[in-house]
């Protein structure tokens, strides 16, 4: 869903109202999937908590705000340049769902009674915020000295998401490892184990 917003935009700028308009609807019916995936009593069995099932539907939720937000902002401000109050109205659009993204996610950490689950997800976000401090300070200094175009600021949305994503990917692989290397020490217990000599054998 980070990636929706950025990719109707393109659709937009590359193909007119069509293409993004197509887009949209198929980010809007994956969105709807996936919330009605979180839904029923397995989700807890699936997620081993009510609160993650709880924080995935509200996110869902604020990121296709953030893309409808986006597409009528767009969509007005294409159509008709509107008056200077209306203006900052229909460009602060996108922000009321992308600041909900965050308070979505500080009340995720205050329900979240998983000591385990609560650390996934900050660690995933503190990566997330790593990546945009990363690319805003290096594309940032690029664009001063002129060896990079202008980004708009409002990347800084689907970046941090893309970061989120990739830090959950790493703590599952580093997780998976870690389990790997706790059985392999076990085994090797084990069979040190089986092999020593017992206590009745000395004199």
């Amino acid at each position: 869903m980070g990636l929706g917003a950025p990719c109707i935009m393109f659709a937009f700028n590359r193909a007119g109202w069509v293409a993004a308009l197509a887009l949209a609807i198929v980010v809007a019916a994956l969105t709807i999937g996936v919330i009605r995936r979180f839904k029923g009593p397995h989700v807890t069995k699936i997620y081993g908590s009510s609160a993650l099932a709880r924080y995935n539907t509200r996110l869902m939720l604020a990121m296709t705000g953030y893309v409808a937000g986006l597409m009528i902002a767009v969509a007005i401000h294409e159509s008709a340049m509107p008056t200077v109050p209306l203006a900052y109205a229909v460009a602060l659009l996108p922000t009321i769902p992308a600041l909900a993204v965050v308070f979505v996610i500080a009340r995720y950490l205050v329900e979240e009674s998983d000591e385990y689950l609560r650390h996934r997800a900050s660690l995933s976000a503190i990566i997330g915020l790593g990546f945009v401090l990363v690319l805003g300070t290096v594309w940032g200094f690029l664009e001063t000295f002129g060896l990079a175009p202008h980004i708009w600021a409002w990347w800084v949305v689907p970046v941090w998401a893309i970061g989120m994503g990739a830090g959950q990917g790493w703590i599952t692989l580093r997780e998976g490892g870690l389990d790997g290397d706790d059985e392999g020490d076990n085994e090797g217990g084990d069979d040190a184990a089986a092999h020593a000599p017992s206590g009745g054998g000395l004199t």
